[in-house]
């Protein structure tokens, strides 16, 4: 294992609640940026259009902040937002073999396919995750450490997660 500059920098958008809404999401998008996050990892979302929501994504990708956003598990092609916004790069859930998981949303709004599946170790125990929002996590590390190990700018690493991660062609 290398050392690294790349930092978690968590924001609750939940709250008490077991459900977050757009105005929290968009909240939220906005703390991690004024707190210096250069890349976003979205592991939520919903069908629900919003333009708050959609304006905070748009300004925040004019400042080069990359964004990647989990693709939704009800196995449908309805956009999820906010993976579906043009500026979110959406993520699916795949197989070993890198097709779309059975559970797995997919779509023409869906950017990439990446590990579905993954184990976490926290608070000394090892939990199996399952999900696009586990996809969204992978690729979002992955953009991170790209970036930094490889020194490339945002545009470039979105081009090699596309070309590594690749969606079936729509």
């Amino acid at each position: 294992h290398g050392s690294t500059s790349v930092q978690i920098l968590p924001v609750d958008v939940y709250g008490a609640g077991e459900y977050a809404n757009t105005w929290n999401v968009a909240a939220g998008i906005v703390q991690a940026v004024n707190n210096g996050a250069n890349v976003i990892n979205l592991s939520l979302g919903g069908t629900a259009d919003s333009s708050v929501l959609r304006d905070i994504v748009k300004a925040v990708a004019d400042r080069g902040i990359m964004m990647i956003g989990a693709a939704g598990n009800t196995p449908v092609a309805t956009p999820f937002y906010p993976a579906a916004y043009p500026e979110v790069l959406a993520v699916t859930a795949g197989t070993k073999a890198g097709t779309i998981a059975s559970y797995a949303n997919y779509g023409s709004f869906v950017d990439v396919v990446a590990p579905g599946s993954i184990i976490v170790s926290y608070g000394g125990q090892t939990w199996f995750v399952q999900g696009t929002s586990a996809s969204s996590a992978f690729t979002s590390g992955f953009a991170a450490g790209t970036a930094e190990n490889q020194n490339l700018s945002w545009k470039n690493v979105r081009t090699v997660i596309l070309n590594t991660f690749p969606a079936p062609k729509k």
